[in-house]
């Protein structure tokens, strides 16, 4: 069995500051969990790639990020089989480690196929969040025996880490999605009231005659409110040009 190789606190420090960094600047999410598989890569030694699956509320697994083509390669053979650590991880949200694949049991088709490609070790942590597991990140290495309880521990760290940013991440895309939906309520609000003073205007209509004015447009044409009101707004632009 491999030694403990866990970084030194000096390290582990760095690696919780570049964390820091990943919060605090603006990045595109692809960026962001590609920072977080390499920094798993670089925090577990022996690790030769990692990567990050991640499940959406449909249970759909996808590998958002990945350190190589071999990861992306391995993570797929799992989601085509249907069997795996890094699944094995996701379903019943544990820990799963595994010293040795060319003498592990639990995944025969996986295994050996990942043997065949020269990935001797795996370790996959899984993502929780507010009682939900939101995916699992997981480290490969060509070696056998290179993983540690010393190693669950670090990785489980980084992960509480990792699946705290992807929910923080989640929350701010929900919110933004939120904000852009009230705004362009607000401006299809305005656009309406302001067609329907054009409407007033042109017709000699009270304010309910015209909304309803619009109204039917918008069942003649088969089109929404909103579209009849853009297009009434933008016809008095022509006419003052």
């Amino acid at each position: 069995m491999a030694e403990s190789q866990g970084p030194t606190p000096d390290a582990w420090a760095a690696v919780f500051a570049r964390m820091a960094g990943v919060l605090m600047t603006e990045q595109t999410v692809t960026t962001v969990l590609e920072s977080i598989t390499s920094l798993a890569k670089d925090t577990l030694p022996g690790s030769d790639g990692s990567g990050l699956t991640l499940v959406d509320e449909g249970s759909n697994r996808s590998t958002s990020a990945a350190t190589g083509p071999l990861v992306e390669r391995l993570d797929a053979l799992q989601y085509e089989l249907g069997e795996g650590p890094c699944l094995t991880a996701v379903r019943d949200s544990v820990t799963v480690r595994v010293d040795d694949l060319g003498n592990d049991p639990r995944w025969p088709d996986w295994s050996a196929r990942a043997a065949e490609a020269g990935m001797s070790a795996s370790l996959s942590i899984p993502l929780r969040y507010a009682g939900r597991t939101l995916g699992a990140l997981k480290v490969y290495s060509t070696r056998p025996h290179v993983y540690t309880a010393d190693s669950e521990d670090i990785l489980g760290r980084f992960a509480d880490q990792a699946a705290i940013l992807l929910a923080n991440m989640h929350t701010l895309s929900e919110a933004e999605a939120l904000e852009e939906r009230l705004l362009q309520a607000l401006r299809d609000r305005d656009l309406i009231a302001t067609a329907k003073g054009i409407v007033m205007l042109r017709e000699n209509l009270d304010a309910d005659r015209a909304v309803q004015r619009l109204l039917e447009l918008s069942a003649q044409r088969r089109i929404a409110v909103r579209e009849v009101a853009a297009e009434i707004v933008a016809s008095t632009h022509t006419e003052t040009v």
